[in-house]
């Protein structure tokens, strides 16, 4: 497959024109610098522009390949990650229509940041039972069509928003929540952040083949791409006003710089070369496999550990409830093993693998967890971590609450007042509290689980 932005950036390097033009290293710089500094550019003649992108452009050829590795209708580049993308989304959805969105609960904050910036009024979907951290929220296709079929027809939401893959890899039945927003005419909008790779397997549960009219992937998350490379996928089932490039572009350029970076985007044109490669598929399926039978080897060692059919194959999710300690100290123990995690909290500790993980990857980490369950001298179970996720009260719109005027004050003294600034946990950047709802005890007991103590509370 073609890399015309690659291609172009290192024809120009070549050239070692004298550049009078941003950015400010000249192609040169320090020696530290000068290994990547030459393919860093600005829109210079020849280079296209993200959010025009002309025909025959490189960026917009680029993406084009893309599109045809995911089978889109319009596949969009972010060089902003995943956050871009899902404003780009969520605009499209609303725009002209009503500023509502019935969501999942369990939303990153950019989600959040969103709907203030364009005045979004959500209506939440909680879970119907205890859960062990706010990253999870099980919800069937039923619960979507319970709650859409209490609206009436003028009042339907414009969305439906789910994210799936969770940070802890469980995943929805996109298909059938698919079926539901069908059969009331709303596009379904899917945070598939953590789920680029899906596309590639050789059981393709990516959320556009599964029946979502838009999604976004952040590449770099689980692809060989560098951070900040995204995707904005289109449907090619959903509606035509969604699938024009013009359309398109123009929402995502309100929302991001005027200076995309020549690097990642480089990077996203040099992976659909990668994905392109039935070597590097046949790798990732490999890997799944691999790491499939790693889990198995891990509870063979006495870990509990997620592991369904309705979780993606390459997350690895330790429990510790039943080791008698929390995530945070098994993720003490993995660091000093020189094993770098990707998240802990209370109950887990998140492992996020890639086809670049290999055999020597795999069996240090099982060596660890070795020498960590023979030096535990704790076996009872820690105390019971499941808790009610509920829904608080609303008294402000998430925009006007998040533009008043507010102060930080300790949790203890935010009983009944309104939250300004929403509270979440970084990583994952679930709010915990949304802007605009009152503090209860309850969600004051939840912030201190989290070790949260202070929070921004309207004036």
């Amino acid at each position: 497959m073609k890399t015309p932005i690659y291609d172009f950036l290192t024809e120009y390097k070549n050239k070692s024109g004298i550049r009078f033009h941003m950015p400010g290293h000249k192609g040169r710089g320090s020696d530290e610098l000068s290994s990547v500094s030459p393919f860093d550019i600005t829109e210079i003649s020849g280079a296209d522009f993200l959010f025009n992108t002309s025909d025959g452009g490189i960026i917009g050829e680029s993406e084009k390949n893309a599109s045809q590795l995911f089978n889109s209708a319009l596949t969009v580049y972010s060089t902003e990650g995943s956050t871009l993308a899902l404003k780009t989304m969520l605009f499209l959805a609303v725009k002209g229509k009503r500023k509502k969105i019935l969501a999942a609960r369990n939303v990153h904050k950019s989600f959040i940041n969103a709907c203030a910036l364009i005045d979004i009024d959500v209506d939440w979907l909680f879970p119907g039972e205890a859960v062990d951290s706010v990253c999870t929220i099980r919800l069937s296709a039923d619960d979507f069509e319970n709650a859409l079929s209490n609206y009436k027809k003028s009042e339907l939401p414009s969305a439906v928003y789910i994210t799936t893959p969770d940070y802890l890899g469980n995943m929805l039945d996109i298909h059938s929540i698919s079926d539901v927003c069908k059969k009331y005419e709303i596009p379904l909008l899917v945070d598939n952040a953590h789920g680029a790779y899906l596309n590639f397997l050789s059981n393709n549960i990516h959320p556009l083949n599964l029946g979502a009219d838009m999604c976004c992937d952040s590449a770099h998350k689980t692809l060989p791409c560098l951070t900040g490379g995204a995707y904005l996928h289109i449907s090619k089932n959903t509606k035509d006003e969604f699938k024009s490039r013009a359309n398109v572009k123009e929402a995502m350029q309100i929302f991001a710089t005027t200076s995309p970076s020549y690097l990642i985007l480089a990077s996203l044109d040099l992976c659909n070369r990668i994905l392109s490669n039935k070597e590097y598929i046949d790798k990732l399926n490999n890997t799944c496999k691999r790491v499939n039978a790693l889990k198995n080897e891990i509870k063979l060692i006495g870990f509990d550990l997620i592991d369904s059919p309705h979780t993606e194959p390459l997350k690895l999710v330790l429990l510790t409830n039943k080791l008698g300690i929390d995530g945070k100290e098994l993720l003490y123990m993995l660091e000093k093993h020189n094993i770098c995690c990707e998240y802990a909290d209370i109950s887990s500790v998140v492992l996020m693998i890639s086809p670049e993980n290999n055999d020597n990857d795999f069996n240090a980490l099982l060596s660890a967890l070795k020498e960590i369950k023979s030096s535990l001298s704790r076996t009872s179970n820690i105390s019971n971590t499941a808790f009610n996720i509920t829904k608080p009260e609303k008294k402000m719109s998430i925009r006007n609450a998040l533009f008043s005027k507010s102060e930080n004050i300790p949790i203890e003294k935010a009983l009944g007042r309104i939250c300004s600034s929403s509270v979440s946990i970084c990583p994952p950047c679930i709010p915990l509290v949304v802007s605009g709802e009152v503090f209860d005890r309850k969600t004051i007991n939840l912030l201190k689980r989290y070790s949260i103590f202070s929070v921004n509370v309207v004036k």
